[in-house]
């Protein structure tokens, strides 16, 4: 495809994807907050519930097999990798920002709860400026829930701490819900993430469960989940969509710096290329427990995973790593 094509291409699938992300919120209890703010108003955060309980009471008896992310919108087996790649919304052009999301072979209890570990990894210019260890774990109703994250920021190839870190059941922090199990359009909002002493809140709300002609470059995709995430403290709103058997395919945040994330490559690493994950995500929890805190007293890492691969992995952690 030409550059001209590829171009007037991106710039058509940009905007079908914001024609389909700007569906009306279903009311207005589910809209972002007015964007001044009284003392009064910022406290009233600060009620057990808040402005948007979790969609399901969190208890560590529903998670029986916590670490199988088998959401059907959005699926993470151990082993896997997804790239979301950046374009401009004015003119459809690649950015040079790119993030690596993989599905590791190791697990963490967190809240008394088994996690999958996540790593994410932000590229901007060629450099990485973040890597992250993300907690996600499934209750046996399908919800995905998040219940921690170590941002580590990177300065000039460098870690550089990670002040945002997270961890549920922690300085006041919740676990919240990435993509409900059984999404429904007319229910209220429901808790996200918080953390209050990083001034973390987010809440969500079901925009659409069946999306037709949801657009990122080069295909469009039909029955899209559009989930919108915003913030009681103002952060601005981000609105992602996941389609059934392939995850999250596009996000979008409003106000930003006039960007969209499309799904670019999913796929399932090598033996090899699981190990290079596993072993770069244990030296980052090594560097999480110098430096952060909240992750202090988490207990370690374990290695779980089922597949095929796993076992030749695991060989190759206990003989690389003494793991």
């Amino acid at each position: 495809m030409g550059t001209s094509l590829r171009s007037a291409y991106f710039t058509l699938a940009c905007a079908a994807f914001t024609v389909a992300m700007t569906v009306p919120a279903p009311s207005a209890k589910a809209a972002p907050v007015a964007a001044h703010r009284t003392p009064a108003d910022t406290a009233a955060l600060a009620e057990p519930d808040g402005p948007c309980p979790p969609p399901t009471r969190f208890r560590q008896r529903d998670f029986g097999d916590s670490t199988d992310l088998d959401n059907a919108h959005q699926p993470l087996p151990a082993g896997t990798e997804i790239t979301l790649q950046a374009v401009a919304n004015d003119g459809g052009e690649l950015l040079p920002h790119v993030v690596v999301l993989t599905a590791t072979d190791l697990v963490k209890n967190i809240d008394g709860v088994w996690t999958r570990v996540l790593w994410q990894r932000d590229w901007r210019d060629g450099a990485a400026v973040e890597s992250a260890l993300v907690l996600h774990a499934q209750d046996d109703d399908g919800n995905v829930w998040q219940l921690g994250e170590y941002p580590e920021l990177i300065e000039n190839e460098v870690p550089d701490g990670a002040p945002d870190a997270w961890i549920a059941g922690v300085a006041g922090a919740r676990a919240g819900v990435v993509v409900p199990g059984d999404p429904a359009r007319d229910e209220p909002p429901y808790l996200r993430a918080e953390a209050p002493a990083i001034g973390l809140l987010q809440c969500a709300f079901v925009v659409d469960t069946s999306a037709d002609e949801v657009c990122a470059p080069a295909i469009c995709y039909d029955d899209a989940l559009v989930v919108e995430e915003f913030s009681p403290l103002l952060a601005p709103p981000v609105r992602r969509a996941y389609v059934p058997g392939i995850g999250l395919i596009a996000a979008a945040q409003a106000n930003s710096d006039g960007e969209t994330l499309f799904l670019s490559g999913r796929r399932g690493l090598t033996v090899a290329e699981r190990l290079a994950a596993d072993s770069e995500v244990v030296q980052l929890e090594g560097r999480a427990y110098e430096t952060s805190e909240v992750y202090a007293d988490t207990s370690p890492m374990r290695f779980d995973a089922g597949d095929d691969d796993a076992a030749a992995v695991r060989r190759l952690m206990a003989d690389r790593l003494g793991y």
